[in-house]
């Protein structure tokens, strides 16, 4: 029996991902979560409740729970509390949340001898402030420094705490002596991804008839969240991927006006789309240079962005949850 060991399992990635992992054959699964962040919802009581997974509600910033953690082969460390609003609002929450937890768990499983990776979930806020201010090459390499662009602006609390957690990562797997990958996802979407993100912030306006969106010339590069969950479990399982940095991410670059039309036409929907500049603060070009994670891993995306948004429409239009919910791809690495 491979047992893993998922924190944030109840959050957007943490969900999929450990959902994924429950449903190969040979494997266990424990789900960490305290709903700071992530949904305790129907879906999630449905993942726990299968009989390979055992679930633990625990708030991973006290160290003696962290330390009562049971051992496990694989560790995917996905918790944190992210969401622009709690950047601004708890910033404080937001750092104690991203830091202690990766310091307790990596001195947890440092001193144990089954574990065979600790996967790190990074982001592609660490660099932002390198591409917006220096000009940094668009699709980005994992080499790309990263900076802060203003300690005084609460904003950087997460992505400053998640830099934290890359250093944190490394040295403590240098120093104890175990094998971990850093993952830098760069926006994944599909169901379940709660709001405040752009794909379902976009369907629930199209809900109110109301055709508006925010930074239209910005652009991002997009992967549906099976083929995001497939690469993060090639990196932990891939021997060429211990010890390194790897994006995930899509390869096609769009701006967020054509992800808006592209949402519109799947729905059948010929309407203009209210354009508005973007938020302050916000990165004018995001998209991951993802050479690395194909050499390492031979990591091929499988779902298209068409087939990727009708099954994020159905969850979010449609309140088609159990069809939205069945993965793309089953999930086979």
């Amino acid at each position: 029996m491979t047992t893993c060991l998922v924190t944030g399992a109840a959050g957007f990635l943490g969900f999929h991902l450990a959902r994924a992992l429950s449903a190969r054959e040979g494997f266990e699964v424990i789900c960490v979560d305290n709903f700071a962040r992530g949904e305790n919802d129907a879906h999630y009581d449905a993942l726990t409740a299968r009989p390979n997974v055992k679930r633990l509600d625990i708030d991973l910033t006290d160290p003696s729970a962290c330390d009562a953690l049971p051992d496990a082969d694989y560790v995917y460390h996905l918790a944190a509390l992210n969401g622009t609003q709690n950047f601004y609002e708890r910033p404080m929450a937001v750092i104690k949340g991203c830091t202690l937890p990766t310091i307790y768990l990596a001195e947890r499983y440092g001193r144990s001898p089954q574990m065979k990776r600790f996967v790190y979930a990074g982001t592609s806020e660490s660099y932002a402030s390198t591409v917006t201010r220096f000009g940094w090459p668009v699709p980005t390499g994992e080499d790309v420094p990263l900076g802060l662009d203003d300690v005084m602006n609460p904003r950087w609390s997460y992505a400053g705490s998640k830099m934290h957690g890359e250093v944190v990562t490394a040295q403590a797997g240098r120093t104890y002596g175990f094998p971990f990958s850093i993952i830098r996802y760069h926006n994944a979407y599909g169901p379940r991804m709660g709001d405040k993100h752009v794909v379902p912030d976009f369907y629930a306006r199209m809900r109110e008839g109301r055709y508006e969106l925010f930074g239209y010339e910005d652009t991002r590069s997009f992967l549906y969240v099976d083929d995001s969950v497939r690469a993060t479990i090639m990196v932990a399982e891939a021997d060429a991927a211990a010890g390194e940095i790897i994006n995930i991410g899509g390869a096609e670059e769009i701006t967020m006006l054509e992800l808006g039309q592209r949402m519109l036409r799947q729905e059948g929907v010929a309407e203009d789309i209210t354009l508005h500049p973007s938020p302050a603060g916000s990165v004018k070009r995001r998209a991951p240079d993802v050479s690395k994670l194909k050499h390492l891993t031979g990591f091929n995306e499988r779902i298209s962005m068409a087939d990727g948004l009708k099954a994020t429409s159905d969850f979010y239009l449609r309140d088609e949850l159990a069809d939205a919910l069945n993965p793309l791809n089953e999930y086979k690495v």
